[in-house]
This record gives C-alpha cells, sequence and structure tokens, in this order.
C-alpha cells in the first residue's frame, strides 16, 4: 500500500489518462484526500513536473486553480506543441510567472531574465489591452522556442 502522495498522484494521472489536461481546485482535492493543501502542493512540485512531461499552471487564493496539462513528448512537433499550450494574449502577470518558471527550471539564468524583463518593460510600456497582450504572447512564444530549440543542440 503506497502513501498519501502516492495516491494523490495515481488519482490525476489516471485523469490524464483520457485528458490531455485537468482543472482542479486545490481545496477541494485537498478535501477529497483529507490532507493539507500543501500535500497537494508536494505532490504537484515533485511527481508533475516539466521534466516528467507535465506543465502546471496554478492560481492561489479563493477562486484558485490547478491546472495540469500533459505535454506530448516527441520533439518533433515542438513547435507546434508550443503553440498549443501558450494563448494567443498574455498579460504582464502571466508573462512574469513565465519568466520565474523558466529560470527555476534553469532554461533561462539570471542575465536573461534580467533581459526579457527589459525588453517587456521597454517595449510594452507604452502599450496597452490588447495588442499589447497579443504581442506579450508572441515573444513569449518565441523566447520559448529558442530556448527548446537551443537545448536540442
Amino acid at each position: 500500500m503506497g502513501n498519501l502522495a502516492d495516491f494523490i498522484e495515481q488519482y490525476l494521472r489516471n485523469i490524464l489518462l483520457t485528458q490531455r489536461k485537468v482543472e482542479l481546485q486545490r481545496r477541494e482535492l485537498a478535501k477529497m484526500f483529507r490532507c493539507a493543501p500543501s500535500q497537494i502542493n508536494y505532490v504537484l512540485e515533485t511527481r508533475f513536473t516539466f521534466e516528467k512531461g507535465y506543465l502546471v499552471e496554478s492560481k492561489r487564493g479563493g477562486g484558485g486553480f490547478i491546472r495540469i496539462t500533459l505535454v506530448p513528448q516527441d520533439n518533433g512537433d515542438f513547435v507546434q506543441t508550443v503553440e498549443s499550450l501558450i494563448p494567443e494574449k498574455l498579460d504582464a502577470e502571466v508573462v512574469e510567472d513565465v519568466l520565474e518558471k523558466l529560470a527555476a527550471w534553469e532554461l533561462l539564468d539570471s542575465t536573461d531574465v534580467v533581459l526579457c524583463r527589459e525588453l517587456f518593460n521597454k517595449y510594452f510600456s507604452d502599450l496597452h489591452g490588447e495588442s499589447a497582450a497579443i504581442l506579450r504572447a508572441k515573444l513569449v512564444k518565441a523566447i520559448i522556442l529558442v530556448i527548446g530549440f537551443k537545448n536540442k543542440e
């Protein structure tokens, strides 16, 4: 018999067998397994990592959610995967979250993050609304594609 983390992991993996993406509330999942939300965080941080083929997005707070996306493992369609995972519009806060994740995964070093922030701050400071959101998304996609192709070499 496994421990609680094993049960939570298996539950989430079973859902992902039938769906490529699942969105849950941390609080409800914790209630279902009769555990603290921190136990859910532990499972997500250790067993559903990008390196293991998962993209985990999380928003905390009252209306918060956890979204787990199964990332296709065939590298032949990397561009298509990036296109499907990154929305057409991104707000500045999401871009900051993406930069932090890329740094945490050691795909960007601190100099790269500073450069990216400077680009976003300098070139997007006078843009507002939908135009800025569309351009942010395109630039984030470009950054991820460059990182991805650089790491394949």
